[in-house]
């Protein structure tokens, strides 16, 4: 016997080698090959399974010295795990077959039991008729690789909480368990702006810190489990009626009343959740998790920690579902349309900047709010869309005003934090664009919002310089309402600060808001920016702002946002009659 052949011993079909030789024959003629093989162990019985010999792997794999077994019974090794009627069927088919191959448990020297692929052979020649011949492999190290592989597939190797896979899985088994429980869907807040003004280990850190004390929270059945980046769900059973499930996600959500203690610092991170109920909401896995999706939306839409799904929610959904189509189709087919606003210099009492803002008449809606349909566009990725179609319709028909002989006129434009973050660093799209057009970079603005400073990010800088470099300028418009984002003004290449109208309602009756005001406009000032005001309505207003030296003044006591025909005759007006 040769060791190429020994190899296929253990590889292929025992019976096709082994069933031309008898057991004594493979000791005798074969023993130091045999016992040179390292890998699987060899032995060989009587007809009344009473060991003969056994190979140096054998003792290395089950701990038993070759003296303790020989002559005895190959029940000293068996595990008790497998029922007599398995090792009946094995009899069963050695007589058959004379070869039965499968996996099977056996017990090591010293009690513990050990997962083993087997192979017997039972020899059919003389001298060693009914003799058997048994090769094994243990299993251990690969099933332990199966479960730890299998582990991955179901489980997130971050918290290692159950994964979205396993959770799918026991979110049917709930559903067809004919027993009441409820789904809670909870979504951290602001996770984005943590991993980018921190950093991603500190995001993990607290992913981690999260799962810990959700779990902290759940009984004995419950189950946790991480389904997306910062989004954790619950499967609740014995939840019968909402007012059980609001009480019940009121004390898993105060896990976020105290801080999180992280290895070098602390965070309070709040969270909002939405729960739904079986049978009641319903019965189908997928709705479900749909419902409770809708009511985690619905509670950061209002800035709530908790929300139950109901009907109305549902329907708001299909109503909303339906709106961001038709806005698609409004895009597509240019059924939207642009107004604009004058913005004055006072100083020179002539309009010098116009602000583009987008308006749709819905065919059965009518007028839709841009308050509705703009966050509509960045919640389903429509603002990209959207906001080209606003700067080709803003550029050419700023192109037309110029052949009207309105040389002079900047083009005020708003784009999104979605839609700058994912332009390419250079604003090569945007320019483009503006380029094609036939305009001179220098004469659009680009207005984004103040969030966009809050996150930090090197690559808005760059974004932004790209376009200062080009020519064009940059606002941050509403200025002072989301965030205090005063020391951010001189890290950002910004040009214009536009301050919204809410600092100017009250002027200049109330004190307290000039004097809010007048630090705003100093520190802008100071800082070298041009500074426009929003929202003028009174000539009492506009006397205060140009006691300050306000010189770019936006309202309605010039004029409301117009149509291009009613801005064109607007224009013409006031440019020999000055407001």
């Amino acid at each position: 016997m040769t060791a190429d052949q020994l190899d296929a011993l253990q590889s292929k079909a025992p019976h096709s080698y082994l069933s031309s030789f008898s057991p004594l024959q493979v000791f005798q003629q074969h023993q130091n090959l045999i016992w040179q093989y390292q890998n699987d162990a060899v032995l060989i019985c009587d007809d009344a399974l009473h060991v003969l010999a056994v190979n140096p792997a054998f003792q290395r794999i089950t701990g038993f010295c070759a003296d303790e077994v020989v002559g005895q019974n190959v029940e000293l090794w068996r595990s008790g795990l497998m029922n007599k009627r398995f090792y009946r069927q094995v009899a069963q088919t050695l007589e058959k077959n004379t070869i039965w191959q499968g996996e099977i448990w056996n017990r090591l020297k010293y009690g513990s039991v050990f997962p083993a692929f087997l192979t017997v052979c039972k020899q059919t020649v003389s001298p060693a008729v009914g003799c058997f011949v048994a090769i094994f492999r243990d299993l251990t190290a690969q099933k332990e690789a199966e479960s730890h592989a299998h582990n991955h597939t179901r489980y997130d190797m971050l918290t290692d909480l159950p994964n979205r896979l396993l959770f799918a899985q026991s979110l049917t088994r709930f559903c067809s368990s004919e027993a009441p429980f409820a789904l809670m869907v909870l979504d951290l807040n602001d996770m984005k702006t943590i991993n980018t003004t921190m950093d991603h280990f500190t995001g993990d850190e607290v992913l981690c810190a999260v799962a810990h004390r959700l779990s902290g929270r759940l009984r004995g059945n419950d189950m946790l489990a991480r389904i997306g980046g910062d989004e954790f769900a619950l499967l609740v059973p014995g939840i019968v009626n909402r007012r059980q499930a609001e009480i019940y996600a009121k004390q898993v959500m105060g896990c976020f009343d105290w801080p999180f203690q992280l290895e070098n610092q602390q965070l309070y991170i709040s969270a909002a959740m939405g729960v739904t109920l079986w049978p009641a909401d319903s019965k189908e896995p997928d709705l479900l998790l749909s419902n409770a999706e809708q009511a985690l939306f619905e509670a950061k839409k209002l800035h709530v920690p908790l929300r139950l799904y109901n009907g109305e929610l549902r329907r708001n959904l299909q109503s909303r579902n339906r709106l961001q189509q038709d806005l698609a189709n409004a895009i597509k087919y240019h059924q939207l349309s642009l107004v604009y606003q004058p913005i004055w210099d006072i100083t020179h009492q002539r309009v010098v900047k116009l602000e583009a803002l987008v308006r749709w008449n819905h065919p059965e809606r009518g007028a839709i709010s841009p308050g509705e349909f703009i966050p509509l566009a960045e919640e389903s990725g429509l603002i990209q869309g959207l906001g080209q179609w606003i700067l080709l319709h803003a550029c050419a028909d700023l192109v037309r005003l110029r052949k009207l002989g309105f040389a002079e006129l900047q083009m005020s434009i708003n784009r999104s934090t979605p839609e700058f973050q994912t332009i390419d660093l250079d604003a090569k799209e945007w320019l483009t664009t503006i380029i094609d057009m036939g305009l001179d970079p220098k004469s659009i603005i680009f207005e984004i919002t103040e969030s966009l400073l809050m996150s930090n990010q090197e690559s808005n800088r760059q974004r932004m310089r790209a376009l200062r470099d080009a020519g064009c300028r940059i606002a941050i418009d509403d200025f002072g309402t989301g965030y205090s984002a005063l020391s951010y003004l001189r890290s950002f290449p910004i040009d214009v600060v536009k301050i919204d109208r809410a600092f100017v309602r009250s002027i200049p009756e109330e004190k307290q808001e000039c004097l809010l005001l007048d630090g705003i406009i100093n520190l802008v000032n100071s800082l070298g920016m041009s500074l426009i005001i929003e929202g003028v309505e009174t000539r009492d207003q506009l006397a205060y702002l140009q006691a300050r030296q306000c010189a770019f003044i936006q309202g309605y006591l010039f004029s409301k946002p117009l149509a291009f025909d009613d801005l064109v005759t607007y224009l013409q007006r006031v440019s020999t009659h000055p407001v």
